[in-house]
């Protein structure tokens, strides 16, 4: 059972524990990515698993936000790049808003983990949001996943953006079939892995950076 701040309803969920979370993620919503090494469906399993509604939209000007999970019906402000200008546009609970020019700027893998990030939001994060729905009740309740986190952001959204960052990324690469599939390819201390890299990271779906980032939590490099 997972613990919770009981007035503010953030889970606690430490670092050593998000491989624990994301396998309990999978073992609900897609068992067969913790038998053998494959690429998750992570949308796939966003839209028929968690029943989110993934939209595709620019969400700044300035490129620097990622994607959003409204938990509360309302308004929320994107913006429109023919006009040049924000707007605000009515969404409903459970819509994930993904930018697919902030995304762009990276590659598909940055698609998946956004989506996965998300997706981890919703999964462990709904309640803290939807209790906040008694404060300006016509606007959503909504987290915004920024490229870089601003400075006037709350400690609680600091806590599940961490979380969210951390646990994305072993949702998408499950740490036992991650680790047969590194090894299989032969990764290890001082060798040249930039070709298992990228072949992983081809076949995972996610970006190379992602890639050394998990070979380094599994003790690989």
């Amino acid at each position: 059972m997972m613990d919770y701040n009981s007035r503010k309803l953030v889970p606690y969920i430490p670092p050593a524990e998000y491989d624990k979370v994301a396998r309990e993620f999978l073992e609900q919503f897609y068992p067969d990515a913790l038998k053998n090494p494959m690429p998750v469906p992570i949308e796939e399993i966003a839209k028929t698993g968690l029943g989110l509604d993934v939209q595709y939209i620019c969400l700044s000007e300035e490129l620097d936000i990622y994607g959003m999970t409204i938990f509360t019906d309302g308004a929320v402000e994107v913006y429109d790049p023919d006009e040049g200008l924000y707007d605000t546009k009515s969404f409903k609970a459970k819509t994930v808003l993904i930018d697919p020019e902030a995304v762009k700027k990276t590659n598909t893998g940055c698609r998946n983990n956004t989506i996965a990030h998300e997706c981890v939001h919703w999964y462990k994060h709904r309640y803290y949001y939807k209790m906040q729905k008694f404060s300006l009740p016509r606007y959503a309740k909504y987290c915004k996943c920024r490229v870089d986190q601003l400075p006037e952001s709350t400690d609680e959204d600091n806590i599940m953006e961490s979380q969210a960052i951390g646990i994305a990324p072993r949702i998408l690469m499950p740490k036992n079939t991650f680790v047969e599939a590194a090894e299989h390819l032969g990764v290890a201390y001082g060798k040249d892995n930039r070709s298992a890299i990228c072949t992983l990271a081809d076949f995972f779906d996610v970006s190379k950076q992602s890639v050394e980032i998990r070979l380094e939590e599994c003790s690989l490099l």
